[in-house]
């Protein structure tokens, strides 16, 4: 027989996985339409307007809900990333022109701004997002760069089809598609001061708890 548990507080939302822990699950606003960053982006650049984004977080296996935001029009709370035991969430405020990055600490129930940026920074939201690890600010516009945005600034040229996965120290870690004449996969690993590939292989890779990667 399975075991229901009924999450006290949020109804009409679906419990998403965040990679890299097995506690954590991220829920979107009840009743909220999906909608990513650079698409609420051009909804206020429009309209003035953009009636808000966020999310809560639910704890495995109690189902406890933690709501570190509160729905606020003009400003996103995008999905957090997990950062070796605390949750990181990008925060886009359009209406006073700010990236904002926190940090939200489960066991302290604790949520602090750890750095905030002019929203000019960046020439759009486009594939705008925190990454790991250590935890960065970075954009893939898909114009043959990869862009590091915060703590550093860097540009890094990448190819058409690559698409960033994560970080590790120096080593960006990136995922290439490629038809022949089935799709394929290859990892590619670059070097974050000069983008030089350090190596290529065919495969994927899946981010698990614990700091634990599995390359297929």
């Amino acid at each position: 027989m399975i075991k229901l548990i009924k999450i006290q507080g949020l109804s009409e939302t679906y419990p998403e996985e965040i990679e890299g822990t097995h506690e954590w699950y991220a829920a979107r606003e009840p009743g909220m339409d999906m909608c990513d960053l650079y698409e609420a982006e051009e909804i206020f650049e429009k309209t003035g307007s953009f009636k808000g984004m966020n999310y809560h977080l639910i704890h495995y296996p109690d189902g406890e809900v933690h709501s570190p935001f509160q729905l606020q029009e003009n400003v996103y709370v995008d999905k957090p990333v997990w950062n070796d035991g605390v949750l990181n969430f990008l925060v886009v405020d359009f209406k006073k022109k700010l990236i904002i990055i926190t940090e939200y600490i489960p066991v302290k129930k604790e949520l602090r701004v750890i750095a905030e940026l002019s929203l000019s920074e960046v020439e759009d939201c486009y594939n705008l997002m925190l990454e790991t690890s250590p935890l960065m600010l970075g954009r893939s516009p898909h114009d043959g760069y990869y862009e590091i945005v915060w703590p550093e600034n860097k540009r890094i040229p990448i190819g058409d089809t690559e698409t960033f996965l994560f970080r590790d120290g120096d080593h960006l870690y990136f995922s290439e598609w490629y038809e022949d004449p089935v799709y394929r996969e290859n990892v590619i690993v670059r070097e974050i001061h000069t983008g030089k590939i350090i190596e290529k292989s065919k495969g994927y890779i899946r981010r698990l708890p614990n700091n634990v990667y599995w390359k297929t």
